[in-house]
C-alpha cells in the first residue's frame, strides 16, 4: 500500500540503490594514469565493475522491491526490510573493500577521487532500517486495535 510511510521508505531504498548505478564510488579523470587499473579502465568504478557489488545490489533491490508487495504479512515484510539494512552494511564494506583494491593497484601519480556514490549504500541501509521501524509500529498499532474489539 503506497500510503503507509514504510512503502516510502522502501521505495527510496530501491531508488538509493538504483542510484548506485549511476553515481560511481570513484572517478578518475580523463587521461589519467589511475585509469590503468582494471575497475577504472571507463573512469568510474560503480557496482557493474565487481560481481559482488552487482550481485549485493541487485539483492538489496529485490529485497526492497518483495518487501513492498508483502504488505499483507507484515512480519515477513519486516524480516525482509532487516535483511535489506543487513545488505545495505555488506553492500557499504564491499564498495569500501573495492576502492582500497583499486587504491592499491593505481601507480604513486594517480589521481583518483571518491565519489559521492559512496555514501548510496548506506542511504539504502538506513532507509531499509526505517521501513523495519515502521512496520513495526504499524504492527503495534494493529495490535492495540484488535484489544479494543
Amino acid at each position: 500500500m503506497i500510503q503507509r510511510i514504510q512503502t516510502l521508505w522502501l521505495l527510496a531504498a530501491v531508488a538509493a540503490v538504483a542510484a548506485s548505478f549511476a553515481l560511481p564510488f570513484m572517478q578518475a579523470p580523463d587521461e589519467d594514469p589511475a585509469r590503468t587499473v582494471s575497475a577504472l579502465a571507463d573512469g568510474t568504478l560503480t557496482p557493474t565493475d565487481n560481481p559482488g557489488l552487482l550481485g549485493l545490489s541487485v539483492l538489496g533491490a529485490i529485497t526492497a522491491v518483495a518487501a513492498i508487495f508483502l504488505f499483507k504479512n507484515r512480519p515477513l515484510q519486516r524480516r525482509l526490510a532487516m535483511a535489506g539494512a543487513g545488505i545495505g552494511v555488506l553492500l557499504l564494506g564491499l564498495a569500501i573493500l573495492a576502492i582500497n583494491m583499486a587504491r592499491a593497484e593505481m601507480p604513486q601519480q594517480a589521481n583518483a577521487n571518491i565519489g559521492v556514490g559512496i555514501a548510496l549504500p548506506a542511504l539504502y541501509g538506513l532507509f531499509c532500517w526505517l521501513a523495519a521501524r515502521a512496520i513495526r509500529r504499524d504492527e503495534a498499532l494493529v495490535r492495540s486495535m484488535d484489544r479494543l474489539r
